[in-house]
């Protein structure tokens, strides 16, 4: 099903939220170790370039290794809520407002989803959360309002 088909279907899913949920789990893991290679081999180059004398470029390299490992502790914190979220569907599913113990969940997916163009269910999920708690909300999160909920590591 496309964006647009979750998007006009009105209401919220919970069986496909968790089926979303549950195809991005692994492809953050799949991402997560693609970064991980890519980081060895990172450092492999910034060794050798130390060798050589090239202290400029290796700099720079070790920058780019600092952002990559942010990003991938910033993943390894949306795969573990979109892991609490599906786990969690019942109670969404049954409260009509976001509940308190999951709202920094559900926020931080909120915000994620537009940054992460290689996660394209979250999209989905946002917009899953859009009918479940309106606009505002998934609004909030996405554009870090005060109090929206979003876990400060993934900003």
């Amino acid at each position: 099903m496309s964006m647009l088909d979750s998007f006009f279907s009105k209401g919220f899913k919970a069986a496909k939220c968790k089926t979303l949920l549950k195809l991005t789990i692994p492809r953050i893991k799949l991402l997560r170790n693609r970064r991980e290679i890519q980081i060895k081999q990172m450092r492999r180059d910034i060794a050798k370039l130390l060798e050589t004398g090239q202290e400029a470029t290796a700099r720079i390299r070790v920058e780019h290794i600092i952002r990559e490992e942010k990003m991938m502790a910033a993943q390894e914190i949306l795969e573990l809520f979109c892991e609490l979220i599906a786990v969690r569907l019942p109670i969404i599913e049954a409260q009509r407002e976001c509940p308190l113990d999951l709202k920094e969940a559900i926020s931080s997916v909120c915000f994620a989803a537009p940054r992460c163009a290689d996660l394209p269910e979250l999209l989905q999920v946002q917009m899953l959360f859009v009918s479940k708690y309106g606009k505002e909300f998934v609004a909030a999160a996405t554009e870090l309002m005060p109090d929206c909920g979003v876990n400060r590591q993934r900003i």
